[in-house]
This record gives C-alpha cells, structure tokens and sequence, in this order.
C-alpha cells in the first residue's frame, strides 16, 4: 500500500514538475572567419547575449557553444530556441556550420518537436535546395544563387547608414522598439515565401516595400515551434544601440515562448572597458611579445574590452592615460632606464582620478633598486602603489612548472564562484612588502612549503588596483585567464560577467585583420 501511495503521489506531482521545468536558451557562435577586427564577432555576440540574458532572465538556462555547435548535440534535444550567429555559405556549404556532417538532421529533429531558431547576419545566407526547409522554420533568408546580377544573386546586400521602421510595432518582437539609426550592412530583398500567411515583417531597413526592405521577420510554424531571422549584426559596436540589443532579446525570448514584457526585455551595457597594456621589456627569461598577445585574448574575451598597447613606458607622461579606464603593466624595465618625472606624475594622476591598474607577474619587480638598472628606483610604486614588490636577492620563485591554484575564503567578486585550476608558472613567494593584503588564491610551493599568496586587490585612493604574480608564459595566462579577466575587470569598475567564456579557445586565437597591434617584432 505504502508503494501505490508513494507511486500515486509521483504521478500527481510530475505534471506539476514538468510544467515549471525552466526554459534553455542555446546559442552558437560559429568559428571567426576572414572579416576584420569589430566585425563578425561571433563568440563575443554569443558572450554578451548570454551575460544580457542570465540577468535580464534569471530563471532561464542559457547555454553559450563555439565552433559552431555543441560538443555534446543531446544537448539541443531539451533547448526551447537555438540562435545562431555564424559564417555563411556562399562559396563553400560547409562554411555555415549548420551544413557540416549530419547537424542539419539533427536540427531538423529539433524543429519538428516545436524548438524555436533564430539565424543572425551571415547565418542567414542558406542554399535554394534548402529553400522549403529553411522557409518552414524560420520564413526566409539570404538567396546567394538564383538571382541575375554578377554574383548570381537575388539578395542583396549594402553598407550604409540607416534609419530603421518598425513595420510591426504590435509584434511582441517589437515592444519597447522604437526606430533607431546605426550603421550596418544590412541584407535585403530576401528570399521569402510567395503569399506565407505565417510570415511577419516586424523591421525594415528603412522606408519601401517591405518584403524588399525588410531584414527582420518571423514565423509562428504549424509545429508550435517560432522562427526569427535578422541579417543585422556586422558592426560589434551596433550592440551598444538600446534598440538593436533589446530586439535581438526579445526575439530571442518570443521564439522561446517566454512573456516579454509591455517595454521589452531590458539590459544594460556599461560603456566599454578602453583599456591600455604597457609592455616591451621585461626580464630575458619572459617573451613579452607572447604574454601580451595572450593577455589581449584573455581580456577580450569579455567583449566590453577594447584593448590597446604600447611599447613605450614613456606614453605614460602624454594623454594618452587621459582616454584609458584601465591600465595593465606586462613590463619590467630590468635593464632599462626608469620612467621620467613626467610619467611618475601622470602615472599617480592617472591614479588619482581613478583609473584601474592590474599589475602582472614580474611588473611587481620594475622600477626598484635590485634590478640591473638600479638608478631606476621608484619607491612611490613599490611601496605604496604595490602591495607587493620583487626585491632581489630575497624574492624567488619555484622552478616553473604545474601546480595547483586554490581561491581563498576571502569573500570578493573576483573569486567568486571560481574553482581551483591548475596552471604552469613560476610560483614566486618572498616578496617585499609592508602594507596588509588578503589573498585571494594561492599555492603551494614546493620550496617553502608554504600556501603563498598568488593575487589580492585593494584600492590606492580612487583607483582600484589587482595585482598577481602569476603569467610568467602565455599558456600561464590563458590558464589563469579567468582570474586575470574578472581581476581587470573589477579594476576598471565593471560587473563581473555572469560566466567564465572557455578558456580552450584562447589555445588557438589569432590577430584579426585589422587588429592594432599583433606582437609582431619590427622588420630589420
């Protein structure tokens, strides 16, 4: 009897289950392509689309994949809309992600179950022989092949300036939209249906014929599932437009049935993170060259981070502090000249009206005493813009190589939720310092036999300052990346992310044309 109860009661309660079950949200970037720094961004779309959607829908699983699909597929079989941003495929098919193997069987199981689709910018190029398919989930898209003109295309594409019309302003795509202006290279003259009563033209590129003009529209299926499609979204830049940001949400919340509300699904968007690394030099054993270039994918990979880079320490003394929210020092002059009055003043003015500062690995060593350049002593940066610094010969270091990293229980919103990880580094410990720190990781060394301290922030009047010792290589920033991403991050006064972006594709980022400075040593 005790059985059939307890049966009886799992019966009455799993309609209940079911139907709180929360909503997942699945969005794939596909891998970079040949298009310019700023540009076709689609890892960093989907980053920012799921820091937007964790806070504006904090009761909804977002799932943010890479390379264009989910390592595990299965994980599509419970998604209640799929969005992809990616590259197209008007010279190869396999160039859009979604025709590569046997994914668009599985996305096709997914929409005959009632899955939304959403497909943004270049993911909406398609081939003809797929128009029936293609037009069934999501109403239209890019036709690349049937047209008349030089490139045999019925679509077509331009650059410009634009001021949109919300053609559907009762849609609930639209609520909260209002025209707005941006630059884009939008697509038009779509591929639709002839006479689709599902399809709904919610934004045109500016006034005319709508079906011509149009580049945002949905479809409500006959399976229940919600398509949208919306060749916006070149210019990285276009998501610091309210309108343009709050439309992608709200079409992605339609095509996953969640009520959006009467204005819109709201987010913010702190103004972007311009941030400065000051490298060049350092000691022999460290490639600065190498370090850099991971310290820029690493930052970037929150994409409110514009990172720039200067060889020169002397840039220091000029304005070029004057547009810099955050500064990082990769450097260490070791047999180099020290900074100029000039520079130490700008330096602490710099500081003094609040600019971040993220000290890495052997910079806690420049401008002092011990080094060969021993007239470069600057006492102000050891003693009071550090907490920290390396002081030859009572400083040292484990001999580089693996080691565990372990957050302390120090409460701080750099570390919070950050797991241990292993890295391979230079485990420094000694370092000279009289001002109280508290450690937010830290390892054991095989020398002392001691948990030294690894990373720790605090303030210098206005400015926020995050200093850690490691990064002695490039794979010991990308393996601590997340750590010196949310450190940065906190320094320049911004909220942390609301996930840490996989650090395995930091492994193979390059330079994008178009990218300021590359690490390139200078031709002889």
């Amino acid at each position: 009897m005790k059985t059939q109860a307890a049966l009886a009661l799992l019966l009455l309660l799993a309609p209940a289950e079911a139907s709180v079950r929360a909503k997942k949200i699945v969005l794939l970037a596909g891998p970079l392509d040949s298009h310019p720094k700023d540009s076709h961004e689609y890892e960093r779309n989907v980053i920012l689309l799921k820091n937007a959607l964790d806070r504006a829908l904090p009761n909804v699983r977002v799932e943010a994949h890479f390379d264009g699909w989910p390592a595990d597929p299965a994980t599509l079989d419970d998604a209640d809309t799929i969005f992809i941003t990616s590259g197209g495929c008007d010279h190869r098919l396999e160039d859009h992600p979604l025709y590569v193997g046997e994914r668009l069987q599985v996305l096709e199981r997914q929409m005959k179950r009632g899955c939304g689709i959403l497909f943004h910018h270049w993911s909406t190029f398609h081939p003809s022989k797929y128009h029936d398919r293609i037009t069934e989930w999501v109403g239209g898209y890019f036709d690349y092949e049937t047209g008349t003109g030089p490139n045999k295309w019925y679509s077509k594409i331009e650059t410009r300036d634009y001021t949109t019309v919300v053609h559907l302003p009762e849609h609930p795509i639209a609520r909260g939209i209002r025209p707005f202006k941006l630059k884009e290279e939008f697509y038009f003259n779509l591929r639709f249906r002839e006479n689709d009563p599902r399809l709904q033209l919610i934004l045109q590129k500016d006034g005319g014929e709508p079906r011509a003009s149009a580049v945002g529209w949905a479809v409500e299926r006959a399976d229940g599932g919600r398509g949208w499609g919306f060749t916006g979204g070149h210019y990285f830049a276009n998501w610091w437009i309210p309108e343009f940001r709050k439309l992608v949400l709200n079409a992605i919340a339609w095509t996953a049935k969640i009520e959006i509300p009467p204005g819109g699904i709201e987010s913010t968007l702190e103004d972007p993170v311009r941030a400065l690394i000051l490298t060049g030099h350092n000691h022999p054993a460290h490639d600065w060259r190498a370090t850099t270039a991971a310290l820029i994918h690493v930052l970037e990979q929150d994409p409110r981070m514009k990172v720039d880079v200067t060889e020169n320490p002397e840039d220091l003394a000029g304005k070029r502090l004057e547009t810099v929210d955050l500064l990082l020092l990769n450097y260490n002059n070791w047999d180099q000249p020290g900074l100029s009055d000039a520079a130490k003043a700008n330096f602490l003015k710099y500081l003094d009206r609040g600019g971040g500062l993220s000290v890495i690995h052997f910079a806690d060593g420049a401008w002092n005493r011990t080094l060969p350049a021993k007239d470069s002593e600057w006492e102000e940066y050891r003693t009071k813009i550090l907490r920290r610094a390396w002081m030859h010969p009572d400083s040292a270091h484990d001999p580089l190589g693996p080691f565990t990293v372990n957050p302390t229980t120090v409460k701080h919103e750099i570390t919070d939720g950050l797991g241990s990880f292993v890295t391979s580094d230079e485990l420094y410990f000694r370092q000279a310092g009289e001002l109280p720190i508290e450690p937010l990781v830290t390892a054991k060394s095989k020398v002392t036999d001691h948990d030294e301290p690894l990373a720790w922030a605090y303030e210098v009047g206005r400015a926020r300052v995050f200093q850690t010792l490691l990064g002695h290589s490039a794979d010991s920033v990308r393996k601590a990346g997340a750590l010196l991403r949310r450190g940065s991050v906190w320094a320049s006064t911004r909220a942390p992310l609301s996930f840490d972006p996989p650090l395995d594709h930091l492994e193979k980022a390059t330079f994008r044309n178009g990218a300021a400075w590359t690490g390139q040593a200078p031709k002889k």
